[in-house]
């Protein structure tokens, strides 16, 4: 029988020349990718970088990169449109918002700068709290966390890297970038990369965390590592009420800082850095969530930076109000702020622009307040209290003491127990709460603890002690300095 081709093609013939086309293909590609490869070599060699950024940078990559991401990292403008003159320094402010469906969405609740040197492969992680003042001008301000909530309102999309601008403007520094992710994002990343483990420094309880539906309920952590998924961590690093010392928010930024070192060992330990395919499919789990200058390409780019920095060469710090922190606490028209401790930003903003300094280095360059206990000796509840914020925003360390011997003092008494070493200070604390300087003889005394103390008598025979060694001085609150609790700032809402 003999077959005819109606088409007059030789199949045989097509699918041969088919074959050999798309081995020329493969081969070119390969060949492509092999100059390439070796270029990058080359270069990275040349100039002291990885394969990965020079091959990136070739001109063909480079384009299509692009034409599909977006700018390279090294055309992406700093965030403040300034020169950078730390270019061996790379700043990101990461931002934690609630987003949809919380309270306060787009409220910050956690203020990460993290600061990287690229040359010495470290990294210094400051957390700023969310109540710290932001000065506004003219002696007004508002709570760190409501900056971004304001500049997103005024432009929608924009919130982030304005905020950015804005605290490069208030701290001196510039910050090259930032992102902003909520806390749905922040859960679905940490499922996306399988959990993380945590190493719970201390037990507690919260038993008011909130629930979806305006409610509370009770959670707990117990010491020790443990493997948490997106919805435990989430839990673990919003809770604000735990016992145990977990009830601040300073507890609380430490505990994010925990979860962030345990992110980048997470990645490490699969690989994720080195895979870009990996990391796109991360970013594309929480794109929804997450608002930043970086360009998908600018995230997968930077990301394998973090393999080059080693634990060890990871700071960490939370600005704080405790004693010796920077910051101290003060009721303004009935907002709780933190302010710096002697209205001096300085030490704040040496801190952020030089994170890498030891604990030992920043104790010697921090400044030195007198020492003042503070007791009440009128009938007005919290007036120590109030006075002793006041005081300490004026530059002194005061501590609040309590209740004096006797509460029916009119004026107040100042008692110098420097020997008149301090005569400035004496001077300014005089004028500051219209006292009169005691002339009381400085004595000692065994308490029931069999501990011996300072102590002085006064009006009526009654005897005050001073509890710590290296008090300057003790005021005796009377009703001259009632009138002097009201704060100097003002808070003010923006439109």
């Amino acid at each position: 029988m003999t077959s005819v081709n109606f088409l007059n093609v030789d199949h045989d013939a097509v699918a041969r020349r088919k074959t050999l086309a798309l081995a020329g293909v493969f081969t070119l590609f390969v060949a492509l990718v092999a100059f390439a490869g070796g270029a990058a070599s080359y270069r990275s060699v040349e100039r002291g970088t990885d394969v990965f950024t020079e091959f990136g940078r070739l001109p063909v990559i480079s384009d299509a990169r692009q034409l599909v991401f977006g700018a390279a990292p090294s055309d992406v403008d700093t965030l403040t449109g300034q020169a950078d003159n730390e270019p061996n320094l790379m700043r990101v402010l990461v931002l934690g918002i609630g987003g949809a469906g919380h309270d306060g969405s787009l409220l910050t609740d956690s203020i990460m700068l993290a600061t990287v040197d690229l040359d010495t492969k470290k990294v210094g992680i400051v957390s700023i709290p969310r109540d710290m003042a932001y000065p506004l001008g003219n002696g007004n301000f508002e709570k760190i966390n409501a900056v971004h909530a304001w500049e997103e309102q005024a432009h929608p999309g924009e919130g982030a890297v304005r905020t950015a601008r804005m605290f490069s403007d208030f701290l001196g520094i510039n910050i090259d970038h930032v992102v902003r992710i909520d806390f749905r994002g922040f859960a679905a990343f940490i499922d996306a990369i399988g959990g993380v483990t945590i190493d719970v420094e201390r037990s507690f309880a919260d038993n008011e965390y909130p629930t979806t539906d305006d409610l509370w309920q009770t959670i707990s952590f117990k010491k020790g590592k443990q493997e948490m998924d997106g919805k435990t961590a989430l839990i673990y690093v919003r809770s604000r009420h735990g016992s145990n010392g977990e009830g601040s928010d300073f507890a609380r930024a430490r505990r994010q800082q925990l979860v962030m070192l345990a992110v980048r060992q997470k990645l490490l330990s699969l690989n994720t850095l080195a895979d870009p395919g990996k990391l796109a499919k991360l970013y594309q789990a929480v794109t929804t969530h997450v608002q930043s200058d970086l360009s998908p390409w600018d995230a997968i780019k930077l990301a394998p930076l973090v393999q080059d920095f080693s634990t060890e060469k990871i700071t960490s710090h939370v600005l704080t109000d405790a004693e010796g922190g920077e910051l101290v606490a003060a009721n303004v028209n009935g907002n709780f702020l933190l302010f710096p401790r002697g209205n001096d930003w300085t030490r704040i903003k040496d801190l952020v622009k030089n994170p890498f300094a030891s604990q030992e280095e920043r104790d010697k360059n921090a400044p030195i307040f007198s020492k003042v206990e503070v007791k009440n000796g009128t009938l007005h509840t919290g007036l120590a209290f109030q006075i002793s914020n006041n005081l300490n925003l004026e530059g002194f360390s005061a501590q609040n003491m309590g209740n004096a011997a006797r509460r029916n003092y009119t004026r107040t008494l100042l008692v110098d127990l420097t020997d008149g070493k301090k005569s400035d200070e004496l001077a300014k604390l005089r004028r500051q709460l219209a006292a009169d300087v005691s002339l009381s003889v400085v004595t000692t005394t065994v308490g029931n603890d069999g501990i011996k103390r300072r102590a002085v008598y006064t009006a009526a025979n009654a005897m005050e002690i001073i509890y710590n060694d290296d008090t300057d001085f003790l005021v005796l609150l009377g009703e001259s300095s009632y009138a002097l609790v009201a704060s100097p700032y003002a808070t003010q809402t923006r439109p």
